[in-house]
């Protein structure tokens, strides 16, 4: 894997910051992806150091060695620069964006071998944000997974979701249509968001975890990353969580991807 970018990170485990300027390093990632549009390669430096782990760890997660592993990130990371460059790549958190192309580079490699493997084809991700076409792929690809969610949840919870969020209707309208209560339609309300917000994240790492031991704490990733799997079930999981790198990166990837979820 080789590109003719102008740059070329720090080979994978040998972090150059020798001669990094302080106040890069106070910079928020979106605050030093900003500068790499510009052409500052010292910020996309910042980015790589800061990243280069959690790419290292999902790359081992499907490579058959190290050295598969360190192409794979080395080029992800090449491709990032590359969409920086010409204006687009991440909007929002660098770290999704840079696995998200690195399982895609496992997606090619895999075709090109006719070797099967479990990641998603997120190729979708490769667009210009900035252009329409991207931002079209992107939102149907986020719709997708909001439906898949969705239909998830049982009839009565899709029920007040649709007279809440859809019609935007009142507690009192809906307790009418319902034959429940108002503070009934409210509390079943809250119950049902957050229920949707579980399932999307869910959504988003069904396929990602191979392993039949994993698979039980992957499914328990999203209450955990929402604060609802008790005070037992959340000891348990930070308990996996710190021996098992793999859940580890999805912990962080599903974190990520929480933060967006208000908005």
């Amino acid at each position: 894997m080789s590109s003719a970018t102008g740059y070329h990170p720090t080979p994978v485990g040998q972090p150059d910051r020798q001669n990094a300027d302080p106040a890069i390093a106070e910079l928020s990632d979106q605050e030093l992806t900003q500068l790499v549009r510009s052409g500052d390669n010292e910020a996309f430096a910042e980015l790589f150091n800061r990243h280069r782990a959690a790419a290292t760890r999902l790359a081992f997660m499907h490579a058959n060695d190290t050295y598969t592993a360190q192409d794979f990130v080395a080029e992800a990371f090449v491709r990032v620069l590359q969409a920086l460059k010409s204006g687009g790549g991440p909007s929002s958190s660098f770290r999704s964006y840079l696995l998200r192309v690195l399982r895609n580079l496992v997606t090619e490699a895999a075709r090109s071998t006719d070797r099967q493997v479990s990641v998603p084809d997120v190729s979708i991700y490769e667009e210009e944000y900035a252009t329409p076409a991207g931002n079209e792929a992107l939102k149907n690809y986020e719709h997708g997974l909001a439906r898949e969610a969705l239909a998830s949840l049982s009839d009565r919870w899709r029920t007040i979701l649709w007279y809440t969020i859809v019609h935007s209707q009142q507690p009192a309208a809906i307790a009418a249509e319902m034959g429940i209560s108002p503070n009934s339609v409210a509390a079943l309300s809250y119950r049902a968001k957050e229920g949707l917000r579980q399932a999307y994240l869910a959504v988003h790492l069904n396929g990602k975890s191979n392993s039949v031991h994993c698979s039980y704490y992957a499914s328990r990733l999203a209450a955990y990353s929402r604060g609802r799997l008790g005070k037992c079930g959340s000891e348990e999981m930070m308990s996996h969580l710190r021996d098992c790198d793999i859940c580890a990166v999805l912990y962080q990837e599903i974190s990520e991807l929480n933060q967006l979820l208000p908005a």
